[in-house]
């Protein structure tokens, strides 16, 4: 499979791209045991036909350069991302009775690109995985490149023609990021960059996190992404729901409450005085920005509470609300931009990872309903993306895991049901181990449904 490099006339003068800070931070936080990835799943009730799909996979990659970029040195001696089609990776197509090996996941992308696909199929339908290598785009970039992949295949169906509808894309949106994703000006004085990132990087260094604690025994094998899913019921989430709303908050307010006491179950006296954090990516995209391609538009916030406060789950809830909405303001975001801008002018970028042991205990990514986040029209039945025989049954995924950030947690709701899916770090956890640790955290929202 070979992608054509694209003309000028579509990306016009964009590229080479400089790497903004925002990417750069997933680039320098990317280790080779450790990849800066994140992992899809995507679920198919009928059968894929390999070549309508290999084609529809060339034709929406064209509409989100970043997954078929490198990163490399280029304008102005500084660091770029530089078309690089013939680097991409084929599809990976097996029968379904052939596991996938992803080796140890990592992705140089200064000898390859951020996306690689795998799809098994059997009788009864495929499942489609997919790798995106964080410093190429965030979740909700993914979420629109399966969109258009999926309007791809499905205008190549007959009996689909006509109710498909790919958006507008604009690759020169792509040069904005920077400028939009911060509050402070290039202008200001470098005096008041530096405290603001001294005081980013104090918060982060100085408070001391507990990860989470290891089994007893490590995993004799290594596999990725070692995902483990468990699924609520349209009731039960409605049920879930009306519990949210009557302790004041949201379906994101609950969900983050419980995974903070799943973990102080889990750890113990393991913690010790540490207190325990949560990394929330937010989104900082808004309505001008529905023609961009897959990239990062995404901060990482944190949500830190003492054990005191995690033991008392009425005071734990309403602390979480307040928590939330600082972050709906979006000035944590900014800051974080802003800190991270900073650090990269500066070169402490680095030096502040390697120094950060544990950034956060875990990560939690509420992704709503991905099908929301494709921005063309496909046709739908009963909630679920659907043309004949051929429908999208589930789509779900996992953020990237960091060393000493041993789990990472999304909830996605779809076709009228909620999903968790739970990764552990493959190193210390076994499949058992996030098991139990998924049902841990599910066993906090059972008495509420």
């Amino acid at each position: 499979m070979h992608l054509a490099t694209p003309t000028a006339p579509t990306y016009g003068r964009t590229f080479p791209l400089y790497v903004p800070p925002i990417d750069w931070f997933f680039l320098t936080d990317d280790r080779p045991r450790y990849t800066m990835s994140f992992f899809l799943d995507l679920d198919f009730s009928g059968q894929l036909d390999r070549s309508l799909f290999e084609a529809a996979v060339d034709e929406a990659v064209q509409r989100h350069p970043l997954l078929f970029c490198r990163v490399g040195v280029e304008k102005n001696d500084r660091l770029c991302w530089v078309l690089a089609p013939e680097l991409r990776s084929p599809v990976d197509w097996a029968d379904d009775s052939v596991p996938i090996d992803m080796g140890d996941g990592y992705l140089d992308l200064r000898e390859t690109t951020g996306l690689r696909i795998w799809v098994r199929q059997s009788a009864a339908g495929a499942r489609v995985s997919m790798q995106f290598h964080h410093a190429a785009c965030d979740g909700t970039g993914a979420y629109r490149f399966v969109g258009d992949l999926l309007g791809c295949y499905m205008r190549r169906l007959p009996s689909c023609q006509g109710d498909v509808e790919l958006s507008n894309f604009d690759a020169a949106s792509l040069k904005v990021r920077r400028s939009k994703m911060r509050s402070i000006l290039m202008h200001e004085s470098a005096l008041k960059k530096f405290r603001l990132a001294a005081s980013e990087a104090f918060n982060h260094i100085g408070t001391r996190v507990a990860p989470l604690k290891p089994p007893a025994k490590r995993p004799e094998t290594f596999s990725l992404p070692a995902m483990q899913k468990q699924t609520f019921s349209a009731a039960q989430l409605a049920s879930l729901r009306k519990a949210a709303t009557s302790q004041g908050g949201t379906l994101n307010d609950l969900f983050l409450s419980k995974m903070f006491v799943a973990a102080r179950r889990w750890n113990g006296s393991f913690s010790g005085s540490r207190k325990i954090r949560l990394l929330v990516p937010a989104d900082m995209r808004d309505g001008d920005d529905f023609e961009i391609p897959a990239c990062n538009m995404t901060a990482c916030t944190f949500i830190t509470r003492s054990l005191g406060e995690i033991e008392d789950e009425k005071r734990l809830m309403e602390l979480i609300v307040k928590d939330t909405l600082a972050l709906k303001n979006g000035q944590p975001q900014k800051d974080f931009v802003n800190s991270i801008t900073t650090a990269m002018e500066g070169g402490l970028l680095p030096w502040i990872l390697k120094a950060s042991r544990c950034l956060a205990t875990g990560v939690f990514s509420n992704a709503g309903d991905p099908s929301r986040r494709f921005t063309g029209r496909l046709p739908k039945r009963r909630g679920k993306v659907s043309c004949d025989d051929f429908t999208l049954e589930a789509i779900t995924g996992v953020p990237p895991l960091r060393e000493q950030t041993r789990s990472t947690l999304s909830s996605s709701i779809y076709g009228r049901q909620l999903t968790f899916s739970l990764r552990c770090d493959p190193y210390l956890f076994g499949p058992d181990d996030t098991k139990d640790l998924l049902e841990l955290f599910c066993d906090q929202l059972r008495p509420l449904v």
